[in-house]
């Protein structure tokens, strides 16, 4: 059954946000599991080639921003038109969701052409040892590839969301990962004869299973009662709406770029303390992320049903959705931040017995972190509320400038300047995001995020 065929939940309710929030937290926590299985076979393989996954991880990341474009503005867009029961046409939620599929396929081709040239002049900035370098260039490459797959998964995917059907899109990011899992050892060791492509077999592995899962999603998406008719890839709705989609989408994506490619820059820096910085690094960025799983999925349902309700203008369901999701936000924060800060020596550990500096930095980085993420708890939900609402442009501005103006400078001052070393890049990222924190509650109270078109 459509979620569109069923009568529009409270969105201030706990209910509306669970519906939408857990699958995709299974969605996400599948992917970190199964990231952290890829990492444990690759940590086999010595820690040069920890430190080159930790390097491309970041890069990835950065990359992986990118897909926002069509990520935001598909859903922003298709949200509305959802709430506001504007569904048939190629101005209506049908023709959006066409229009963000072909666009999906012409950034995701031009994102993945380039991405690969890139691939090794990219690496070479880090100045690591020649070692790291090769490992993280035959890594690197196919990950790049992915890109074909990826921008048409989230433009498919952020339909289904938009329309309230957040479960299709976990059923296929679980069986991708899973998918991932499966081939690792088998493309990294040469299992079964097939040759071992080490490192590289990793990154190949997760080509492949994004390929299928691109296949899987686009079966079921064919196949599904989405509330409006179904857009044909074959159909052209013209593209009248790839202009507001990108204004919305671009702003939206270099946010998300921001902090990661700024940290490309801070790894630069790192890299130069010897490679137990970026492995702790990366260890680090790894294991948390299980802490950002609920961030993800009250994120995605704050961002739909505020897209929903604008269209239905229910302000008032804005405001209890904020109330209620910060609560939320808050406390599972504090829940799953305590045994990190605990054990966080004990979580590093998993990945890294040999080296005692990378402990140590590591579990410095974690227990700074679990605090910095008190301040995002609530930061994300205004974030959420503004990309739901379209207005992109007031987040991406904040993320620059503490990006940017805040943790780049702070962080040559404490490292370099005054000798701190790789921690007191450590303390830079984490006032940054207390920084950024801040920005937006002040924006988000102007309530001008209320009136932005899409």
């Amino acid at each position: 059954m459509s979620a569109l065929s069923e009568n529009h939940p409270d969105p201030g309710s706990y209910g509306a946000i669970w519906s939408l929030g857990w699958p995709v937290m299974v969605s996400l926590g599948a992917h970190t599991f199964f990231s952290l299985i890829d990492l444990y076979w690759i940590g086999s393989l010595g820690t040069d080639a920890v430190a080159a996954v930790a390097l491309c991880g970041n890069i990835m990341f950065s990359m992986f921003g990118l897909t926002i474009i069509i990520q935001s503005g598909a859903l922003a867009m298709i949200a509305r038109r959802v709430g506001a029961g504007d569904l048939k046409g190629s101005d209506g939620a049908e023709g959006v969701a066409g229009q963000a599929l072909h666009l999906s396929i012409v950034l995701g081709t031009t994102v993945a052409g380039l991405g690969m040239m890139i691939a090794r002049p990219t690496m070479l900035l880090f100045d690591a040892s020649p070692e790291v370098t090769e490992l993280g260039t035959a890594y690197l490459v196919p990950m790049m590839a992915g890109f074909l797959a990826l921008f048409p998964s989230m433009a498919l995917g952020a339909t289904f969301t938009a329309t309230g059907d957040t479960r299709t899109p976990m059923y296929v990011g679980v069986a991708s990962n899973i998918l991932n899992a499966v081939l690792d050892p088998f493309l990294i060791f040469g299992w079964g004869g097939l040759p071992a492509w080490g490192i590289a077999g990793a990154s190949i592995a997760t080509l492949i299973s994004e390929a299928v899962g691109l296949v899987l999603l686009f079966m079921l998406y064919r196949r599904r009662d989405i509330g409006f008719p179904h857009p044909h890839l074959l159909r052209w709705y013209g593209a009248g709406a790839w202009r507001r989609m990108l204004r919305i989408g671009i702003p939206g994506g270099l946010g998300a770029l921001t902090r990661p490619f700024s940290t490309l820059f801070l790894l630069k820096v790192i890299a130069t303390f010897g490679p137990a910085g970026v492995a702790a690094f990366g260890i680090t960025v790894r294991s948390l992320s299980l802490t950002w799983l609920y961030y993800g999925a009250i994120s995605t349902a704050v961002a739909t049903l505020t897209g929903q309700s604008l269209g239905r203008q229910d302000l008032d369901g804005i405001r209890r959705l904020v109330a209620t999701s910060t609560r939320l936000s808050i406390v599972l924060s504090v829940v799953l931040g305590v045994p990190y800060w605990i054990w966080a020596r004990e979580v590093v550990a998993v990945f890294e017995l040999e080296s005692a500096l990378v402990l140590d930095l590591g579990t410095t980085f974690i227990r700074l972190l679990v605090v910095a993420n008190l301040a995002t708890a609530f930061s994300m939900v205004w974030g959420a509320v503004m990309s739901g609402a379209g207005d992109t442009r007031p987040p991406m501005v904040i993320a620059i400038v503490s990006n940017w103006v805040i943790k780049l400078p702070l962080a040559y001052l404490l490292a370099i300047l005054l000798g701190v070393g790789v921690e007191g890049i450590w303390w830079a990222m984490a006032v940054s995001i207390v920084f950024e924190s801040s920005a937006l509650w002040v924006w988000y109270r102007r309530d001008r995020w209320m009136h932005a078109e899409v």
